[in-house]
C-alpha cells in the first residue's frame, strides 16, 4: 500500500526525534476494499453484548467506593466505550443497539449546547427538538444498558446571547476561563445545570437527575485557569481580584514588597503595587517553568502566590458548581473537568481535581496541527506520522502535554491514587498511518493501570464511511480503529489484563504542591509501563512510594516487561506483546521479528498492524476454548491517498500532511502469516472468514501440527475476522 519513498521518509522522521528504527521486511500485502454491511444483529462471534448487563439501573446508581466505581448495590463496574455526538432519532435504535454489541457499555456528550435556540435571545432559550433527540438518545441508551457522562458546560463553544447582559460582552458569544472569574457568566452556567437536571425526560418519565442511565456528571470541558491566555475583558478583572486577594493576604504595599523579596530583590515592576489606582499583572502560564525560574529567580514567591490564588478561585467556583449539581438532585459521582496546565502547575490544576468523587483526562497522540485542527479535517491537517508505540524514551521523568507524549505513560502518571480514573477522550488520530495502535495499547495498559473508564474520541458517524473519514476523529472513518472494539472490549470487560501494584507515586504535600519546580517523576515515565504510577496529595511530607523496577525496565534496550508478567513493551523495534490466558495480542511492526507468546506464535509479513487471538467461550484460555477470534488490521487508506513530508516543524520534528486526500473505498492492509495456535482442540477446530458484522463468509483451511493448528492469512481472504470453532 505505501510507497518506497513514504516509508523512508517517515523512518527518517522517527530518527529525527532519538528512536532507533530497525525496519522490518519489504512489505508484500495487498490492500483490499472495506466491506460495508448493515447489521442485523443475530447472535455471532463479534456479538459482545453478553457482558452488559440491559437496562440501566439493575444494581442502582453508580457509587464510588475508595478507588473504584460500584454501584449501590455494591456490584463493581469498569466501562469501555466511546464519546458520540446526539443522532436523529430514527437513527438512534440501530446506533445504540450496535454499540452495545460492540461492547460499549459508557458513552459521553461534552458540552450541551446544542440545546440551546440558535436564534434564542438569551442562554435560557432552548430547542424543544433537541431536547427531544437527547431525551430519546438517554431512553435508549438505558434500555441496552449503556450509560452516559453528562458534560454540562464547554467554555470554547458555548456562545453567550447579548440577552444575557454579561458585562464586557455586549454582543455575547465564548467566554472561555470567564466562569471562575466572573460572577455573572457563573451564575448563567450554574442556571444552565439545573435546568440540564431538572429536567423531565418524557420516554423514561424521570428527571436527569433521577436517572441513573446517567451514570456521572462532569461540570466543564476543558478549561483551567492554569492553561492559556486569559483575554479581555476577564483579564482587567482577574487582575483586579488578585489585587484584592494580594491586599486581604499583605494589607499594603510594604507587606508586599517584604513577602515576594527574594535575595534582596523585588520583582515588582515600577508603578505595580496595591494602593489605590495600582495594579499587579499577572505572569503568562507559559512562563511556569524551571527556566523562566531561573533566568529571572525574584520572580518565585510572587509566581507561587499567583498559583495560589489560581487554586482558590478555580476552588470556589468547583465548590460552588457541585453545590449547585447536588441541590438539583445529582446523586452520582461528579468530577470537574479533565484539561491540564502549562507544564507543572498541571499538579496543582489536580489537587483541585483530586477533591471530586472521580479523576477524569482527555489525551492525543498527534492531534493534527494548522487548520486541520482548527476545522477537524485531514485535507488540510499537519501531522508528525510517528507511531507512538516507538515514543518511549529511557530519560524521560517528565510528561508531555499538548498532543505530543505518549497516551499511555502520560495518563498512567496523571490518574490520582485512591480515586476512580476514566479518560473521557483520547485518540491517536488520523492520518497518521499508525493510529491503529491506540485501541489495543490503551486497553492493555488501562487494564494494567485499573482505570475505571475509557472512552475513544468518538462514535460520531451512523455507520461505516466508505472512505477514511474527513476528520481526524471519527471511529467509523478510520475503520482499523473500530474493528478493533469488539476484541478489545472482551479483554476490558472480562479484565483479561491483570492490575499491578503501585510501583511509583508522584507525591506532594500542601506545601510542596506549589514550589516553582518541574513535575519530575520518582522514577522514569517509562515505569507506567511496569506498574501502576500517579499522583497522591498528602497533608504532610513523607517519602514517596517508589519500586526498583530494574527487573523489568531495560533503558538501554527500551524494553519494559509489566510486574504483572502479561505485558511487554519494546520501544526500540516497536511491538507490543499481551499474553494472557484468554487474550493474547501482538501489536507494531510486526514484520520486526517474530511473535512468541504462550499460546499463540507468529510470523507475519506486514510492517505494522495488529493481531488479536481472543477467546470467546466464556471464561475458557485460549487453550481450552471450544471457540475462537481472530482479529488482523493493518493500516487503512482511501484510493490515491498520498502523503509527503513539509518544511514546517512542530515539537517531535517535520510535519507531514496529505498531498492527496483521496477517494472510497478505504482499503484495508491485509495482514498475512501464518498464526499458530495451541489448542486441546487442534483436531476438531474449524475456520470462517468473517464479514465486518460478524457473519460467516467462506471457510479457510487450518492445517494441524502437534497440539497446534496454523491458520495461513492470505490476501485472499480479504478478511479482518476468522473464527476458529468445534462444530
Amino acid at each position: 500500500m505505501k510507497k518506497i519513498s513514504v516509508q523512508v521518509a517517515g523512518l527518517a522522521a522517527l530518527a529525527l526525534v532519538g528512536v532507533t528504527v530497525l525496519p522490518g521486511a519489504a512489505d508484500t500485502t495487498t490492500p483490499f476494499p472495506m466491506e460495508i454491511a448493515k447489521d442485523d444483529f443475530a447472535p455471532n462471534a463479534l456479538d459482545v453484548s453478553s457482558y452488559i448487563e440491559a437496562p440501566t439501573g439493575k444494581h442502582g446508581f453508580l457509587t464510588v467506593k475508595g478507588d473504584r466505581f460500584v454501584f449501590q448495590d455494591g456490584t463493581p463496574v469498569r466501562f469501555f466505550g466511546a464519546q458520540m455526538n446526539v443522532p436523529r432519532k430514527e437513527q438512534a435504535d440501530y446506533t445504540v443497539r450496535r454499540m452495545r454489541r460492540q461492547g460499549i457499555n459508557i458513552t459521553r456528550l461534552h458540552g450541551l449546547e446544542f440545546l440551546n435556540d440558535r436564534n434564542g435571545k438569551t442562554s435560557f432559550d432552548y430547542n424543544k427538538e433537541a431536547w427531544d433527540r437527547l431525551d430519546y438518545l438517554i431512553y435508549k441508551l438505558g434500555q441496552n444498558g449503556i450509560y452516559i457522562i453528562l458534560d454540562v458546560h464547554y467554555p470554547l463553544i458555548l456562545q453567550f446571547k447579548p440577552g444575557d447582559n454579561i458585562p464586557g460582552l455586549p454582543n455575547g458569544g465564548p467566554a472561555p476561563h470567564a466562569q471562575f472569574i466572573n460572577d455573572k457568566v457563573a451564575s448563567i452556567i450554574h442556571q444552565r445545570m439545573r435546568d440540564v437536571f431538572t429536567h423531565f425526560n418524557p420516554y423514561t418519565k424521570k428527571r436527569y437527575a433521577d436517572d441513573p442511565t446517567i451514570a456521572a456528571v462532569e461540570i466543564l470541558n476543558e478549561d483551567s485557569l492554569f492553561w492559556g491566555t486569559i483575554q479581555e475583558p476577564w483579564r482587567t478583572e482577574l487582575e483586579q481580584k488578585f489585587a484584592d486577594w494580594l491586599r486581604r493576604k499583605y494589607k499594603n504595599n510594604e507587606g508586599l514588597e517584604r513577602a515576594w523579596r527574594v535575595d534582596g530583590k523585588s520583582p515588582l515592576a515600577a508603578g505595580e503595587g496595591i494602593e489605590a489606582g495600582q495594579r499587579v499583572a499577572l505572569y503568562p502560564n507559559s512562563q511556569f517553568t524551571e527556566r523562566h525560574l531561573k533566568e529571572h529567580p525574584e520572580r518565585r514567591l510572587r509566581g507561587q502566590d499567583q498559583l495560589r490564588f489560581y487554586y482558590e478561585l478555580e476552588e470556589k467556583y468547583w465548590s460552588a458548581s457541585r453545590e449547585v449539581m447536588r441541590k438539583a438532585g445529582v446523586k452520582v459521582p461528579i468530577a470537574g473537568t479533565n484539561w491540564q496546565g502549562h507544564g507543572f502547575p498541571t499538579r496543582i490544576h489536580m489537587l483541585s481535581m483530586s477533591k471530586f468523587d472521580y479523576i477524569d483526562r482527555h489525551g492525543y497522540w498527534d492531534h493534527p496541527a494548522g487548520e486541520g485542527d482548527l476545522k477537524w479535517r485531514i485535507a488540510t491537517a499537519l501531522f508528525h506520522n510517528l507511531p507512538m508505540i516507538k515514543a518511549v524514551r529511557p530519560d524521560q521523568d517528565t510528561l508531555v502535554y499538548l498532543g505530543v507524549g505518549n497516551l499511555v505513560t502520560d495518563k498512567a502518571w496523571e490518574q490520582v491514587l485512591g480515586r476512580p480514573m476514566t479518560i473521557s477522550e483520547w485518540n491517536t488520530c488520523l492520518p497518521n498511518e499508525f493510529s491503529l495502535e491506540g485501541t489495543p495499547l490503551m486497553t492493555a495498559y488501562g487494564l494494567l493501570q485499573g482505570w475505571d473508564g475509557s472512552m475513544q474520541f468518538g462514535y460520531f458517524s451512523t455507520d461505516f464511511r466508505d472512505s477514511l473519514g474527513q476528520g481526524s476523529f471519527d471511529l467509523f472513518g478510520n475503520p482499523p480503529q473500530i474493528l478493533q472494539f469488539p476484541a478489545a472490549a472482551t479483554m476490558w470487560h472480562r479484565q483479561d489484563v491483570t492490575e499491578a501494584p503501585l510501583v511509583a507515586e508522584s507525591l506532594y504535600d500542601t506545601e510542596s504542591v506549589f514550589e516553582w519546580t518541574e513535575d519530575r517523576k520518582p522514577l522514569p515515565v517509562a515505569a507506567a509501563l511496569v506498574g501502576k504510577v500517579g499522583y497522591r496529595f498528602v497533608q504532610e511530607r513523607r517519602k514517596p512510594v517508589v519500586r526498583d523496577i530494574s527487573k523489568y525496565w531495560d533503558p538501554e534496550r527500551l524494553v519494559a516487561r509489566s510486574i504483572t508478567g502479561e505485558l511487554s513493551w519494546d520501544a526500540r523495534y516497536g511491538v507490543v506483546h499481551v499474553n494472557t490466558p484468554r487474550s493474547q495480542v501482538m501489536v507494531g511492526f510486526l514484520s520486526s521479528q517474530g511473535h512468541i507468546l504462550n499460546d499463540v506464535r507468529l510470523q507475519c509479513a506486514n510492517r505494522f498492524g495488529a493481531v488479536y487471538v481472543t477467546a470467546i467461550s466464556g471464561l475458557s484460555p485460549i487453550r481450552s476454548a471450544r471457540r475462537l477470534l481472530v482479529t488482523a488490521v493493518g493500516p487503512a487508506r482511501s484510493q490515491g491517498m498520498e502523503y509527503e513530508l513539509t518544511t514546517q516543524r512542530g515539537r517531535l520534528g517535520p510535519y507531514w500532511r496529505l498531498k492527496s486526500v483521496g477517494e472510497g473505498p478505504a482499503m484495508l492492509e491485509a495482514i498475512v502469516g501464518d498464526l499458530r495456535i495451541r489448542s486441546s482442540h487442534a483436531g476438531k477446530l474449524k475456520a470462517w472468514t468473517l464479514d465486518v458484522t460478524g457473519k460467516r463468509r467462506a471457510q479457510v483451511p487450518l492445517s494441524v501440527d502437534g497440539d497446534s493448528v496454523v491458520l495461513k492469512m492470505q490476501p485472499e481472504h480479504r478478511t479482518v475476522y476468522y473464527e476458529l470453532a468445534v462444530e
